[in-house]
């Protein structure tokens, strides 16, 4: 996790969707992650269970994490028909070992279920505060 002490962490997302994200530690491996905010004008939420990989990639600068996750979620988006799909994410982490921040970039193949089946992909950038 971000630390020992601090599982829960809140901030802000950009691209798919433009708005905020929370991250729950579950333990040092697995996390529960949420955006909620607008994309293409639409009120859009993701949740997403992930598992972090932290021996991939290596360090090359003192006192940082940078693992790599993966996971399964559902995304729901309100266009002119309620669009649900679910999401194959995957994507980097960065924390700094003595400040509660995580930097993030990912992205998310996601298939459409309902209302009918299609493809879409989602992107997004962020940074979240553990507290």
């Amino acid at each position: 996790a971000a630390a020992a002490h601090e599982k829960f962490g809140a901030g802000v997302v950009l691209a798919v969707p433009f708005g905020v994200t929370a991250k729950y530690w579950l333990d040092a491996r697995y996390a529960v992650q949420g955006h909620l905010g607008v994309s293409d004008g639409d009120f859009t939420t993701t949740t997403d269970v992930l598992k972090h990989f932290d021996e991939v990639l290596p360090r090359k600068v003192a006192g940082t994490r940078i693992p790599l996750y993966a996971g399964l979620g559902l995304k729901v988006k309100s266009e002119s028909v309620t669009f649900v799909g679910i999401r194959f994410v995957g994507g980097v982490s960065v924390f700094h070992s003595k400040k509660p921040i995580e930097f993030f970039a990912e992205v998310a193949p996601v298939l459409r279920i309902a209302p009918s089946f299609d493809g879409a992909f989602d992107g997004a950038v962020g940074v979240r505060r553990y507290f």
